[in-house]
């Protein structure tokens, strides 16, 4: 792939959504492994541990690199409200009252503390309303790295605010930030792409060896350190975890198909299939009995396959018509002053 193969400056990149869709249908699989608590088991614990080494730092990569152009501008503002404020309001109300309903609880809405996956909306946000000062910065990523391996001192570090993950997965969105295009067609270009399968493929088969001496909570990034281990390799442990990721992301970008597919399609929604997913799967995440035949090998792989099928279903685009009042309320107008785009419209 020659380097005009790039998309146009504002042109969405087919080759990012792409990835995307790749990741997005990850975490759907992933989700409905967990769900299913299959996740003890031989085959499904080693592919929700392989999944979980990458697919998350995978996400907030390139969601890094979309951010490059963030300046806290009006209309920024106004999209970061409507596609992510906003929406992390409703499903967060949406999840309450589905626990409340299926475990026969109180309902008990709490803000600050994030439903299930509703941690990345909350932390893409803060994340961009950061990204004027980090581009400041002038070591940005080991500024980040710092911060990632520091926070996790605090004994009472937990889900307030996704301040955990905030922190622990920073360098990840920082990497993305500083990822230029250039070096995003380096490797849109490579031509060894089968380097990628083979990391991939030896992630599975780690996953596998490992699977009962590295728990899957490693990869989180989201706790304080462990008392019972020592410091150095805690923050050893921290530096692994965000290898891993970035070479996991980096295998993934290679396997990637550069041009147009129905991953992308799927790529282009995946906020939306993100949103929608963990709505769907609530029954089964607090079901007192699952059937018996999800412990069994083919059990697990039915439900892979379930999980892509439920990503296919949501990025429909009727799916998408028929929610984006609630995913992409478009009520922006109300909550930015119309003064401030008009300055905006007159400085363009």
């Amino acid at each position: 792939m020659t380097a005009d193969s790039s998309p146009r400056p504002g042109a969405r990149d087919p080759f990012l959504d792409n990835a995307r869709g790749i990741l997005i249908t990850l975490v759907v699989v992933g989700h409905t492994l967990e769900c299913f608590d299959v996740i003890g088991d031989v085959l499904g614990g080693t592919l929700y541990k392989a999944i979980y080494s990458f697919h998350m730092a995978a996400f907030v990569i390139i969601s890094g690199h979309l951010s490059r152009s963030y300046r806290n501008e009006p209309r920024q503002v106004r999209r970061l409200l409507t596609a992510m404020l906003v929406p992390y309001v409703i499903f967060q109300m949406v999840h309450e009252a589905g626990k409340s309903l299926l475990l026969g609880e109180d309902f008990e809405l709490q803000l600050i503390t994030p439903a299930w996956t509703l941690w990345f909306l909350l932390a893409l946000m803060l994340w961009r309303l950061t990204t004027p000062v980090l581009r400041q910065l002038r070591h940005p990523l080991v500024f980040a790295v710092a911060v990632s391996v520091i926070v996790p001192l605090d004994p009472d570090l937990d889900s307030t605010l996704s301040l955990g993950r905030l922190a622990g997965m920073l360098p990840f969105f920082v990497l993305g930030l500083v990822c230029t295009p250039q070096v995003l067609e380096r490797i849109r270009s490579f031509r060894h792409r089968w380097m990628g399968a083979l990391v991939l493929a030896s992630a599975v088969l780690c996953a596998f060896l490992l699977r009962e001496d590295v728990p899957s909570s490693s990869f989180y990034l989201r706790s304080a350190y462990d008392d019972e281990a020592t410091l150095p390799w805690s923050a050893a442990v921290r530096l692994g975890v965000l290898v891993v990721g970035v070479v996991g992301t980096l295998a993934l970008l290679l396997v990637t198909p550069r041009g147009q597919s129905v991953l992308t399609v799927v790529g282009s929604r995946s906020l939306t299939i993100y949103l929608l997913h963990t709505v769907l799967l609530l029954p089964i995440r607090y079901a007192e009995e699952l059937p018996g035949w999800v412990e069994s090998w083919w059990g697990t792989g039915a439900l892979v396959g379930l999980g892509a099928a439920l990503t296919a279903v949501l990025a429909t685009g009727i799916v998408g018509r028929l929610t984006r009042w609630i995913t992409d309320p478009p009520i922006g107008q109300w909550l930015i002053r119309p003064d401030a785009e008009q300055t905006r419209q007159g400085r363009g």
